[in-house]
């Protein structure tokens, strides 16, 4: 067997595909979509998209607002992210993980305490309510079948209004389809975004 260099090396330079599937030959975005992607998927996305573009058009529509709009819902945009960071946490999916834990980090002001809730929530002081959503992530997300009316019970003695939990809910269920899709898919963020996390020299 030939003896390979170290890829763990500034020399080296990868070539990962930004998914698992090759895209359909000559498709290309709408323009629209390239000038408003609201997340740092653009590559993957264009090889994506070309199988179902019609599809992808109403599952952003549906997702967009759960993720991304203040007005919608109970949940701030931080408490968004923060049950994003968990879930995508307990299922490893480096993408979101990256993303949504940088995004984690903008909107509370703090990308080294983002980074350790990323690593293990329990390890981070949070607030009573916090902790509660975080422990909820995780039994709907690893435990579906075993979920029960007491874990519900559980965050309103944390202090969770109904509504709000329904809305906790929802964005679990979402994050752990994008999860899904995401890892199934191999798709990647854009080398871009990944450089402009990188510490500046």
């Amino acid at each position: 067997m030939a003896d390979r260099k170290s890829t763990l090396t500034p020399e080296f330079k990868s070539n990962d595909p930004y998914a698992y599937l090759p895209g359909v030959e000559g498709y290309e975005l709408p323009q629209e979509w390239v000038d408003t992607m609201p997340v740092p998927e653009l590559h993957s996305t264009r090889i994506l998209a070309g199988y179902d573009e019609a599809g992808y058009a109403r599952a952003g529509a549906f997702m967009s607002p759960i993720f991304l709009d203040p007005a919608y819902g109970m949940l701030t945009l931080a408490e968004r992210e923060f049950i994003g960071v968990i879930v995508s946490s307990i299922n490893a999916c480096p993408t979101c993980l990256l993303i949504h834990g940088h995004k984690l980090g903008e909107e509370i002001g703090d990308h080294g305490r983002a980074r350790r809730i990323a690593i293990n929530y329990r390890t981070v002081e949070l607030t009573v309510e916090e902790r509660a959503i975080a422990d909820y992530c995780v039994k709907l997300t690893e435990q579906p079948g075993r979920m029960e009316a007491a874990d519900v019970q559980a965050l309103r003695d944390a202090g969770l209004s109904d509504a709000k939990i329904y809305y906790v809910i929802e964005l679990i269920g979402v994050f752990n389809l994008t999860n899904r899709m995401t890892s199934g898919y191999g798709m990647r963020p854009d080398d871009g975004f990944l450089a402009s996390l990188a510490p500046s020299a």
